[in-house]
């Protein structure tokens, strides 16, 4: 924005461009409804939200409804956001602290704004809305003429409709300028706050930038004298202006800009009405006097500098009359399209020029030359280009032309005569040094030279494939030196000091080392050695493997099977003699026959053979399951019945585990229950196994209780408990008399309650006698005693 520099400096991070919210004060609430009137509340949060307060510095950024930059063009480095496009009522807001320099009666604040809303036609109170004041602390009352509220509605001054979202309308950046004149020395609070609709479902947000420059209203008021006319400019954001002489006789026209022709005389007073927008502040009447300044820039005509000094062309020592209020730039060339930056290294004579100016247009560019004080007229001629292995003296006095006498001479790897060269007799690596020539004056002359010391030539040495025994090597195939200088003549050689020159390098017999020389174009030589390589044939013996027993798998490729063949070979198996079908898994051979073999040294040599594969076949095993017992008895897994039906063999085995690691101790006395395994072997030694399930059953039992109490919750009827029991055949009772009480076949009644003929027998011993049928069908009898307890 155009305004005039003034001297106060602005307050710290107003606008922003320290990137952060350092010195504002930042808030978060809601919006609400009471008695038809939009009551914002809002409280001050320690830091930024996320997603609602928002520092911008990304100026290629645009809004995805209104398509504006999201930092205006005339803006600073950064801009803020306030809310976001999510609705829910929400409040997001910012302020600044500031206190009006005492000294400046005339004060003006420029900041810019773009708004996005919502607009869902709601009651106006209800609306989106962004709001921008401004607080006097000490009166705390708002500016009337500095504070402003932008209500969603498509009647909004500058506000447009979205192309993409028609019920969104926005207002691309917009700059406000508020004249503060009369608060000098007051606290002044400014305010930015974004709203959302009152009803939480429309949402509103807003952007914000304020100018760091703060003066007077009216920009251009002080113009060169020289000029025939004056530019003058108005405060940004206002509705109407209007431009009078000092007493109104005069009217230069109308808008924020004008440009005035003929100039009015120096020192005159121009007036500007200026109008806001209804609702957007108080109408005011600005002035400003016209001020003329002449300028002609004056700098020394000629300096004289050693060579290579650095000077800076901007200093007092060049510019003799530095006025403030205007800046100086320095330039290699007269068309002024090469700006020089900073101090300027010189290295030869020539002329820069000056050009001082102001923001009124005042403008004056002058010549200024700068020669350089020759320590001698000396120049240098390149040596001769060197191979790789040699090196160039650059100190050598035949390379210089000129007069040396009194100079001194020092050798460097840098132009800037930092990188002290080391060695300057032996230099063996291409490229521009630099001497420096110094007088006993101080002054010196950097000249430089070139070396050029020849690569070293590629030479890429592939060795030659191994072959085997009768074949020949060609150690000059161009294939071995692929990638290597394509200038190269090559000769070889036995020994690697490359004395002994071989004859026929085509057809090379033995195994060994030989040796290369390639010279190159430019006559540099390099050498390399060529392994060579003729393999014999490998030596392969073959042991059949032993008969497997089916299912069982065989592998082929067990080193034991190829004991005493040469070490180091690789095997592959094949079906076919041919050796085109390839064994899938070696390893696991299922299939009985003829197998063959490929087997292969480094070299590439290799011999076939064949290997043969059988299988036995496994016995088939039936097992029956034993008889169960009871556990005073045992079971013969022996026993020839249990086996019956499996195929013939020559070998038991008994065991507790499925792996057959645990033999049974005693397989004809098997007394404990579970899951035992028999395996079976035949005459070709092929193991069969199988698991068999042994049941023992605890012996036959009836138990009945010593004494039971018929009057009692529990224990109220006297009955048997069975143990591998199959069936009751009678329970019977007895009195000490002998005399029956209770006898039952299957006790339905649920046993003897103590009652005999419907009497409750007194407490003494009765004598009970119980039989049945146990598990395997036998009769077992069992008796005893039991007291009635009452």
């Amino acid at each position: 924005m155009p305004s005039k520099l003034c001297a106060q400096s602005s307050p710290d991070n107003i606008g922003f461009e320290n990137g952060n919210f350092q010195n504002w004060k930042i808030y978060a609430g809601s919006i609400a409804i009471e008695n038809n009137q939009n009551v914002v509340t809002m409280n001050e949060v320690p830091k930024a939200i996320s997603g609602r307060h928002t520092i911008i510095s990304n100026k290629n950024l645009v809004d995805p409804y209104g398509g504006f930059h999201l930092i205006p063009p005339s803006g600073g480095n950064y801009s803020v956001k306030l809310g976001n496009n999510v609705s829910g009522a929400q409040i997001d807001g910012i302020s600044y602290l500031m206190t009006v320099p005492a000294d400046q009666p005339e004060f003006t604040l420029t900041y810019q704004y773009a708004v996005v809303l919502e607009d869902p036609d709601h009651q106006p109170f209800e609306q989106p809305r962004f709001i921008a004041r401004i607080k006097d602390v000490e009166k705390n009352e708002y500016i009337p003429c500095a504070s402003f509220e932008y209500v969603a509605t498509s009647s909004l001054p500058g506000f447009k409709k979205s192309a993409e979202y028609e019920s969104v309308i926005y207002k691309d950046w917009s700059p406000v300028t508020i004249n503060l004149s009369g608060y000098q020395g007051k606290q002044l609070l400014v305010e930015f706050i974004s709203t959302d609709c009152s009803r939480g479902q429309h949402f509103g947000y807003a952007y914000v930038d304020i100018n760091n420059v703060y003066g007077d209203l009216v920009t251009g008021s002080t113009y060169c004298a020289s000029a025939d006319a004056v530019s003058l400019s108005g405060p940004s954001g206002y509705q109407t202006y209007n431009w009078y002489s000092a007493d109104r006789t005069i009217n230069y026209g109308s808008g924020q800009s004008i440009n005035i022709k003929p100039k009015p005389a120096d020192g005159s007073r121009i007036l500007l009405d200026i109008v806001p927008y209804t609702g957007f502040g108080c109408p005011s009447t600005v002035s400003t006097v016209i001020h003329g300044i002449d300028y002609e820039l004056k700098v020394l005509n000629k300096d004289v500098v050693c060579q290579g000094a650095e000077i800076n062309l901007l200093d007092p020592k060049y510019i003799l009359n530095k006025s403030e209020g205007f800046t100086y730039l320095a330039y290699e060339d007269k068309d002024l399209t090469k700006p020089l930056n900073g101090p300027v290294k010189i290295v030869a004579d020539k002329t820069f020029y000056i050009k001082g100016g102001n923001s009124k247009g005042c403008e004056s560019v002058v010549p200024i030359e700068i020669s350089i004080f020759n320590a001698a007229n000396i120049s240098t001629k390149n040596p001769d280009a060197v191979c790789y292995s040699e090196s160039v003296d650059i100190t050598n006095a035949a390379l210089y032309l000129g007069n040396l006498e009194g100079i001194s001479r020092s050798y460097f790897a840098d132009e800037a005569a930092t990188q002290i060269v080391p060695d300057p007799q032996h230099i063996d690596k291409t490229g521009r040094y630099f001497i420096k020539l110094s007088n006993q004056m101080g002054c010196s002359k950097i000249i430089s030279i070139e070396v050029n010391v020849k690569d070293k030539p590629v030479l890429k040495v592939t060795n030659p494939e191994p072959v085997c025994i009768a074949a020949k090597v060609d150690i000059t195939a161009a294939n071995l030196f692929s990638g290597s200088d394509a200038s190269f003549k090559y000769s070889f050689y036995k020994d690697p000091e490359l004395s002994e020159l071989l004859t026929d390098p085509a057809h090379i017999d033995q195994s060994g080392t030989y040796y290369v020389k390639a010279v190159s174009a430019n006559g540099c030589t390099v050498s390399d050695k060529i392994e060579v390589r003729i393999n014999d044939l490998p030596v392969l013996h073959v042991k059949n493997p032993e008969a497997a027993c089916f299912p069982d798998k065989v592998d082929i490729t067990n080193p034991a099977l190829y004991a005493g063949s040469t070490t180091g070979l690789n095997y592959s198996f094949f079906y076919d003699e041919a050796l085109t079908n390839k064994v899938t898994f070696p390893k696991a051979i299922t299939k009985a026959g003829t197998y063959y073999i490929k087997a292969a040294n480094d070299g590439g040599c290799f011999t076939t053979g064949k290997i043969q594969v059988n299988f036995n076949t496994a016995p088939i095993i039936v097992l029956h399951k034993p008889k169960a017992v009871f556990d005073n008895g045992f079971v013969d897994l022996t026993a020839s019945e249990i086996t019956k039906g499996s195929s013939s063999f020559i070998k038991a085995g008994y065991f507790e585990d499925a792996y057959l690691k645990r033999p049974i101790a005693d397989p004809t006395k098997v007394n404990r229950a579970g899951v035992y395994y028999i395996s079976i072997q035949n005459e070709n030694g092929c193991i069969t196994s199988a698991p068999i399930e042994v049941d023992i059953l605890p012996q036959p039992k009836i138990v009945v209780p010593t004494a039971f109490t018929p009057q009692k919750d529990t224990n109220n009827r006297l009955y048997p408990f069975l143990v591998s029991i199959q069936k009751l055949i009678s329970f019977k009772v007895y009195n000490k008399w002998g005399i029956l009480v209770y006898q039952s076949e299957n006790l339905a009644n649920g046993g003897w309650d103590g009652q005999f003929k419907s009497q409750m027998q007194p407490l003494e011993t009765f004598s009970w006698f119980a039989e049945g049928i146990d598990t395997f069908g036998g009769k077992f009898q069992s008796k005893g005693k039991t007291i009635l307890i009452l």
